[in-house]
């Protein structure tokens, strides 16, 4: 799912599992490695406190909670108080309260795609003068 929202659309968890069993995605098997995932455009950026959550969130990182104590993860997607909006696609639920998150196991990235971005959109606004273009 987050792959998906930079635009990585080609990846779904069977296409992904492959793509990580390929890149060294996985140590002893089953245990993901955070920063495989690097190449594909989400640079990962460590693990936080459940008191960082929300600042992370609303400085537009990319927050993976760990819920159900330990055993399934989820995306977060945004956050009112102590409520923890979610897409969580082995479960019906679309919230999660704080108390739920696994303290310290939350895994967060941010979208190395969007400096790239940022950057061409300055680059465009420097090279065009009363809104013409100079450049082709």
């Amino acid at each position: 799912m987050a792959l998906s929202g930079i635009g990585q659309t080609s990846y779904n968890p069977s296409t992904l599992n492959t793509w990580l069993k390929g890149h060294g995605g996985y140590v002893q098997q089953n245990l993901f490695v955070w920063a495989s995932i690097n190449p594909l455009g989400l640079t990962f950026t460590g693990f936080i406190g459940n008191g960082d959550i929300a600042a992370k969130l609303n400085s537009g990182s990319i927050v993976i909670l760990n819920v159900h104590n330990g055993g399934h993860w989820v995306l977060a997607t945004s956050i009112s108080g102590n409520t923890i909006y979610v897409n969580d696609p082995g479960y019906s639920t679309t919230s999660y309260s704080m108390s739920e998150i696994v303290a310290g196991n939350t895994g967060t990235y941010r979208n190395s795609r969007t400096t790239l971005g940022v950057m061409i959109s300055e680059l465009e606004y420097i090279f065009n003068v009363n809104r013409k273009k100079i450049h082709q």
